[in-house]
């Protein structure tokens, strides 16, 4: 009994997505600018603005500025475009700078939702993510499923890891976040992403 419950499990476990892995589709990543809203009900607590710039040698670098605690932060992340494999990325907040320098392995949070709306968009597909967590230095193994699309040709992820439990809407044809909302596993509160 207990060999069929191993079989099950290893048969039922989704398979773990690596970065440079040919079913990422991210040729509609480049230049671009996007600022996003971060709402708690109608109060807004935030705003990120992200920039995508494309780099020599297949690269893509995302720079995201804003404010967390109303602390002024800037992230730089340096990417392969196509396969999405992180290459290093600075973070400076509070007066710290960070640096890290990746192998391949992994990917980091902060090209997560690039990630997202790079994958095959076809309901059932899910994957294990090897994420690198910058606040603590860990390795996170989150899971990412894509549920449904609807008539108008939006497909719903729900992305989850050990701190919160996340629903993504990407359009079909732009590959853009219209719709983006988590839930935190401890407090249960809700933070709404509203792209402007």
């Amino acid at each position: 009994m207990r060999a069929i419950a191993i079989l099950l499990a290893v048969i039922i476990t989704p398979a773990v997505l690596r970065p440079g892995a040919s079913e990422i589709a991210s040729d509609h990543l480049g230049a671009a600018v996007e600022t996003v809203r971060f709402m708690k009900a109608d109060s807004e607590i935030g705003r990120f603005r992200y920039e995508w710039h494309l780099v020599p040698n297949d690269g893509l670098l995302l720079v995201t500025t804003g404010q967390v605690r109303a602390k002024p932060f800037v992230d730089s992340s340096l990417v392969k475009r196509h396969g999405l494999a992180p290459v290093w990325e600075v973070s400076q907040f509070d007066g710290k700078v960070k640096r890290w320098t990746y192998k391949g392995d992994v990917f980091n949070f902060q090209e997560l939702d690039d990630l997202l709306r790079s994958l095959p968009l076809r309901e059932g597909y899910e994957r294990i993510l090897p994420l690198f967590s910058e606040g603590d230095d860990s390795l996170e193994m989150d899971t990412v499923r894509v549920v449904s699309r609807d008539p108008t040709g939006r497909w719903t992820l729900r992305f989850a890891d050990p701190a919160i439990v996340a629903t993504y809407e990407i359009d079909e044809q732009t590959r853009r976040i219209v719709r983006h909302e988590h839930v935190s596993r401890r407090s249960g509160a809700t933070l709404r992403f509203v792209p402007e």
